[in-house]
Parts: structure tokens; sequence; C-alpha cells
């Protein structure tokens, strides 16, 4: 049946109609076959491993210096 169709230049779409997943193949601008299919089922969890925290470092935010920054100094300008 997939050799005629491809012949006959069939598209196929799929439609969500009711929660329901549906393939839906159309020939000459008519639709001609609707069939359900099941929706993919996603992968099972599998939690990574190795989580543990080593080390930390420690950022410090220093002031402004506005002898080395010029651009903020506003006389500058």
């Amino acid at each position: 049946m997939n050799f005629f169709l491809k012949l006959l230049k069939a598209k196929k779409r799929h439609e969500i109609r009711g929660g329901k997943l549906w393939e839906i193949t159309r020939v000459l601008g008519i639709d001609v076959l609707e069939v359900e299919r099941e929706p993919a089922k996603p992968e099972p969890f599998k939690k990574p491993e190795g989580g543990t925290v080593e080390a930390m470092r420690v950022h410090i935010i220093k002031a402004e210096n506005n002898a080395t920054n010029l651009t903020k100094d506003p006389d500058f300008m």
C-alpha cells in the first residue's frame, strides 16, 4: 500500500483530536486514511551519580576604583 501512496504523492500529517494522536494520509486534497497512533513514551529518568561537592570557591566583589576606571569619572567626560 505504501508503494501506491508514493506513486500518488500522498502526504501524511499528525493531528491531536480529543486527546489522541492521529496520522492522516491525504491524496489529491482528500483525507483517505486516518489511523490512531500511540504517542512516544519518554525514556525513564536516571539520576546522575557523583553529585558531591569537593570544594567551594568564594567570590568577593570589590568596591569601585575610579582612579583606574576613568570611564566612570564624571569630571573626565
